[in-house]
């Protein structure tokens, strides 16, 4: 009879360049130097709402950080996000723009290899993920649940719902400049920068929350092209915005494909 033997799992408060995050670890790996993923998590749901897939990436050999959003947990200043959707996009953009401090302070420290680094999100951390892939060569695989690669195309679609009366109290510069803002970060009008780096996406065709139609437009122009050359794209039929348990193992199993080997 096998007996199999499950390594107890650490999940710790702390800090990296002084931002918050769950660091996500085998007991017995606490010091090793180890591939590395970092996840994001969505909209106005706690950094723990990540710790499934973290626990299957530790056991596939990944040591996982799981940051805590600008605006969000203990970083939130009092903001009620329910009643300010308008925050949504500056989050997005310090979470890309943070990314390379919690790397610089993982390999500093000797616990991730620089050359076996990845990164993962749900929903707004899934956009979060693909803007990190836009933005960051050294990442060598990336993956988005329930996300966007192209979100100057979503954030046009949110203000096209605000009414119009809102809309022209608005100064008349702010919408140029924060397109501008999120297209630094649009894989789409940066598709260049994948460079065939293995990327995952997986969508419900029913989401009401991030369409379907942002990544179904994003496979038909590039789907071809050399850039995603080892891009792979799930998507439910009908689903809405939720990512299937399968889909997390299959995304865990792309990641360690691609990175560990």
């Amino acid at each position: 009879m096998t007996t199999t033997v499950f390594e107890d799992v650490i999940v710790r408060t702390t800090k990296l360049d002084d931002l918050p995050v769950l660091h996500v670890f085998a007991a017995s790996q606490a010091q090793t130097k180890l591939p590395t993923i970092i996840d994001y998590h969505g909209w106005t749901t706690p950094t723990s709402s990540e710790l499934v897939a973290s626990y299957q990436l530790v056991e596939a050999g990944f040591r996982v950080i799981l940051p805590t959003a600008y605006l969000h947990g203990s970083r939130n200043d009092g903001t009620d996000l329910d009643r300010h959707p308008e925050h949504f996009w500056e989050i997005v953009g310090h979470s890309v723009a943070e990314f390379p401090r919690l790397v610089d302070a993982l390999v500093t420290r000797g616990l991730t290899d620089p050359d076996k680094i990845g990164v993962m999100g749900t929903s707004m951390g899934g956009i979060t993920a693909a803007g990190v892939m836009a933005t960051q060569a050294n990442v060598q695989a990336g993956v988005s649940l329930i996300g966007s690669p192209e979100p100057v195309a979503f954030a046009k679609d949110q203000v096209a719902q605000i009414p119009a009366a809102l809309l022209a109290q608005l100064p008349a510069d702010l919408l140029k400049k924060t397109y501008a803002q999120i297209g630094q970060f649009d894989l789409s009008q940066h598709i260049e920068q994948l460079a065939g780096r293995p990327m995952f996406f997986f969508n419900g065709t029913a989401d009401t929350m991030v369409p379907y139609k942002y990544v179904e437009d994003f496979e038909q122009r590039f789907g071809e092209t050399a850039a995603l050359k080892h891009t792979i794209f799930q998507h439910a039929d009908g689903g809405m915005h939720h990512v299937p348990h399968k889909m997390h193992q299959a995304a865990v199993a792309f990641l360690q494909r691609n990175i560990i080997g």
